[in-house]
């Protein structure tokens, strides 16, 4: 169960629990990019990286909220539902279509009215990281409660982020937005000094051993973003369901 500690340090505990699979999720990253560049095909690219970051956020969550080994968790998961993970990703994917759509409705009516390129692209991710956070504030906890075999209905997720939602909505905007930042800042400078080009097998011949370089460390962050959002959401859920670390007392509020 939850220990109070701050979501940086307990992001960090979370990593370590699971270092297996985090070190698996950046290497499939770049994977995925790899390949889908050698076949020169990007069709069900977004589902394959969502399907990656469930399986490492599933033992995250776990991690948070049992007080058993996540892998022993997820096999006990496994025998009383066997399509736990189906219904978590799809409810991912869900939360998520309904953080995007807006924003693409909003991209075409900055862009009928004339507003420029780059304050589209600009206005544009602001909103989406504003978005995200709201949506996954108010209805993520649909998500811890899959894995708690608990209520996992849109309506009991509202009714739960009415009350995490002041809890849950700054510390993601930190996930999804001050992350996303560091990430896309670390990847340029790395391509910058490292030299990476745009593809892994350049027209040139050979392989792009910096680009494979670069999009590790972005895979690194990138896992410490979804670990850091399955802490938050699960935190945010035992919150709400006044469950704490002895499944008694509410968890206290930890400090950033």
């Amino acid at each position: 169960m939850d220990d109070g500690t701050n979501i940086w340090s307990k992001s960090i505990w979370v990593i370590r629990q699971n270092s297996e699979l985090f070190l698996a999720y950046c290497a499939v990253l770049p994977a995925i990019g790899i390949l889908q560049e050698f076949l020169k095909q990007t069709s069900g690219n977004n589902f394959a990286l969502v399907f990656t970051s469930v399986i490492l956020a599933i033992p995250a969550h776990l991690s948070v909220l049992s007080n058993i080994r996540a892998f022993d968790a997820m096999r006990e998961l496994q025998r009383k539902n066997p399509k736990y993970m189906i219904g978590f990703f799809f409810r991912t994917i869900a939360l998520g279509v309904i953080s995007v759509v807006p924003t693409f409705l909003l991209v075409v009516i900055l862009s009928g009215i004339g507003w420029g390129k780059n304050v589209v692209v600009s206005t544009t991710i602001l909103a989406l990281v504003l978005l995200s956070a709201i949506v996954f504030a108010k209805w993520g906890t649909m998500l811890p409660a899959v894995l708690m075999q608990n209520d996992k209905t849109f309506s009991k997720a509202g009714r739960r982020g009415n009350i995490s939602f002041s809890y849950a909505f700054p510390r993601l905007i930190l996930s999804f937005g001050l992350l996303t930042i560091v990430q896309l800042v670390v990847a340029l400078i790395a391509a910058i000094v490292l030299g990476a080009g745009g593809d892994y097998f350049p027209a040139t011949g050979g392989f792009d051993f910096a680009l494979l370089c670069t999009a590790l460390l972005a895979a690194i962050i990138g896992g410490y973003q979804v670990i850091m959002t399955s802490v938050i959401l699960s935190r945010a859920y035992l919150r709400a369901e006044n469950i704490g670390a002895n499944q008694n007392d509410p968890v206290p509020i930890e400090t950033m």
